[in-house]
């Protein structure tokens, strides 16, 4: 299996588990929880795919900064439009980040 998909799988896993233990704590944990969840996950899924797709160094390293960009939009609109819990947002981003470590070391 692509490394990128087996990240993609560990992100989902580590972050269902976070939104769980968020949504204990309190519904605005949990929704702020969810939502760090699909500011990672999706451009995650999005570069997996796209590097299923392609092995050309130039064309991986410029998925790789869209891939940054929309990441950055996406906890943006988080953020101004919709409001944040920032502790449960942020916890789950640096956890759903280690993730990279933590699949690429297996």
């Amino acid at each position: 299996m692509n490394p990128a998909y087996r990240i993609v799988i560990a992100q989902a896993v580590l972050g269902c588990l976070c939104t769980g233990c968020f949504f204990i704590t309190g519904a605005a944990a949990g929704w702020s929880a969810l939502m760090a969840l699909c500011c990672v996950l999706i451009p995650t899924s999005y570069f997996a795919w796209l590097q299923g797709r392609s092995l050309a160094a130039m064309r991986i390293l410029l998925h790789g900064v869209q891939k940054m960009v929309l990441t950055a939009v996406l906890m943006a609109v988080c953020i101004v439009a919709v409001g944040i819990e920032p502790l449960a947002f942020f916890l789950t981003i640096v956890v759903l980040q280690l993730s990279y470590w933590l699949e690429l070391r297996a």
